[in-house]
């Protein structure tokens, strides 16, 4: 799972910033600020743009945090609150990442250091250049680890279209990544 899951603590949390006590939005802020921040950076590619949208998100949501019915829904909520930014900005220049890497094993082989690299950022390249709609169900699956409905119920589209486009992506996916993947 891409992120912190919800239970009875986040919903305790909820309940005690709610009520204006600042070490609770704090810790909300530190147990979700990692999944979000980690959501947004797929979706805008750039760090700076993702950092300000991961604190617009807080700020928005310990504002409206009064409106939030479940507590419990409270993971979800974040989520669409971030989903909605970014379709705000979507005019945003989609730029590839540049390739990370893993820290280098000392024992390992160096060939296989740069072909995981190289294969990153093919991946990150080849996840850059789907459609908005497509790399946003991507990286909520696969990147942050939510199931299908709760997609469904994040982007408030039907659950058809949320499949539907996941295996869109999954076959453009496919197709950049063929050089990469052995039959």
């Amino acid at each position: 799972m891409g992120g912190a899951a919800t239970d009875n603590s986040t919903g305790l949390l909820v309940a005690q910033a709610r009520a204006g006590d600042r070490a609770a939005q704090r810790q909300l802020f530190e147990q979700w600020q990692r999944p979000i921040y980690g959501y947004l950076r797929q979706m805008v590619r750039d760090d700076e743009l993702a950092a300000d949208l991961t604190q617009e998100t807080f700020v928005k949501a310990l504002r409206n945090l009064p409106r939030l019915s479940d507590p419990e829904a409270f993971r979800s909520w974040l989520f669409r609150i971030a989903v909605n930014l970014v379709r705000d900005r979507r005019s945003t220049v989609v730029e590839p990442l540049e390739a990370a890497g893993e820290p280098v094993d000392p024992q390992g082989e160096p060939s296989r250091q740069v072909l995981r690299d190289e294969l990153r950022a093919a991946v990150d390249q080849a996840v850059a250049q789907l459609s908005a709609e497509h790399r946003e169900v991507v990286v909520l699956h696969h990147l942050q680890g939510l199931d299908l409905p709760a997609i469904s119920r994040l982007l408030r589209l039907p659950a058809g279209t949320v499949k539907s486009r996941l295996a869109r992506a999954r076959d453009v996916l496919r197709r950049k990544l063929a050089p990469y993947v052995e039959e």
